[in-house]
């Protein structure tokens, strides 16, 4: 299928750049690659799951506009940034038809098993959904699940009740997977109505706290009512239909992950880039400063120390990659750097909602850096690396507030 050709990044040709370098150690080209992959497209939001779950439902409610309608027995609907709104079919012999417009207004194609609509919608710059349907035996929905989860950054999961037959296909899914996942119950104004939402909830506590980041009832109805019913959004009807929350959610992941992706980028191009006499690298991207600057307060401060031993810390390990530092070396680092910044917020005593922000991110994250030693490895020290970062922009967002 014909695919727009993305616009890429000063930081993509960078980091393009400096893998190409001789004498580069074999994990930073692995993990440099895998960036390029990352980078070099939109953020991929997976949602899946059983035919008449709600997927396009779902997917038009992220949209805010009803764009997808069931086609019942097409296995796969990417929804993509494109100049024009145009839908494209793929059949089973391999042949694509295409037709302007939405699939919502298109008569469905015989034998399709793919189908992408490209919208004019610049949002979907940043991050794309693909909606995949299980169906067929219990291995048809495994292996289906199984090659969506490869190629997932964030995953809705879409169900009525998520009975035990879904929960023992999502049991197999990765668990770096889930780290980024959300259940979705699609028909919540059902449940309420019959009286039924509430033990369903509490039915699902447990499991859903080790497998996903939450649980959304939803009344997708409602929620896309809220948004296309008039000319603006019906604010009350938009949060009372737990869409507000979910789509505030899922775009939060977006942003988190491209976050990290680019922060991870970065380090790769400070450390490895080639540069010249004239040539010096450059941050992706530069925040403006403020004009007039405001003089800083003691929270400004505390916060601004905890950013510099982040910082700190992240150099050293840059300087320790040239002495071929292992993963066990760096896991120990990022644990001392959390359990670090975690003395130096407590000794404060602050009572800033800043501050307790960061601290809990802080002890949160020596929980995680644990999981990361026993796991060991350069996929757990790639991990961990990946919460500095993260903990670092969550403290610079702060102080831009």
């Amino acid at each position: 299928m014909r695919h727009p050709e993305p616009a890429k990044s000063p930081l993509f040709d960078q980091l393009e750049q400096a893998l190409s370098q001789d004498g580069l150690p074999q994990e930073y080209f692995d993990w440099g690659n895998q960036l390029l992959r990352r980078l070099d497209k939109p953020v991929q939001v997976m949602v899946i799951g059983q035919a008449g779950s709600g997927k396009s439902a779902v997917v038009n409610m992220m949209l805010g506009q009803s764009v997808i309608s069931r086609h019942g027995g097409t296995p796969i609907i990417e929804v993509c940034y494109g100049p024009e709104d145009s839908v494209e079919f793929e059949t089973r012999d391999g042949k694509t038809n295409r037709h302007p417009g939405t699939l919502a207004k298109t008569p469905s194609v015989p034998d399709t098993v793919r189908v992408r609509q490209e919208l004019p919608d610049t949002q979907l710059l940043n991050h794309s959904f693909v909606e995949v349907s299980l169906s067929g035996s219990a291995e048809q929905r495994h292996n289906t699940l199984q090659r969506a989860a490869r190629h997932a950054d964030v995953i809705l999961w879409c169900s009525e009740n998520f009975g035990p037959d879904e929960q023992q296909l999502w049991a197999e899914v990765p668990d770096e997977k889930k780290d980024h996942s959300f259940l979705v119950l699609t028909m919540a104004d059902r449940q309420l109505m019959r009286g039924t939402l509430t033990d369903l909830l509490a039915g699902l506590e447990s499991f859903a706290a080790e497998e996903f980041l939450g649980v959304y009832p939803l009344a997708t109805v409602q929620a896309i009512t809220a948004q296309t019913a008039g000319r603006t959004v019906n604010t009350a009807l938009w949060q009372s239909s737990g869409g507000e929350q979910l789509a505030r959610d899922v775009l939060k992941q977006v942003d988190l992950g491209r976050a990290s992706d680019v922060d991870q980028a970065e380090m790769l191009v400070r450390q490895f880039a080639p540069k010249t006499p004239h040539q010096q690298w450059q941050p992706a991207a530069a925040a403006p400063k403020p004009d007039p600057a405001p003089q800083n307060t003691p929270t400004d401060d505390l916060l601004h120390t905890a950013l510099d031993l982040l910082q700190g810390r992240a150099n050293q390990m840059l300087a320790e990659a040239d002495d071929d530092a292992n993963a066990d070396e760096i896991l120990a680092s990022c644990m001392d750097t959390v359990k670090d910044l975690s003395k130096t917020l407590l000794a404060s005593q602050s009572t800033s909602p800043q501050v307790q922000a960061a601290l809990d991110a802080a002890q949160d994250g020596e929980e995680l850096l644990i999981l990361f030693q026993l796991e060991r490895g350069e996929d757990a020290a790639v991990d961990a690396v990946t919460l500095l970062l993260q903990l670092k922009r969550e403290i610079a967002d702060d102080l831009a507030l």
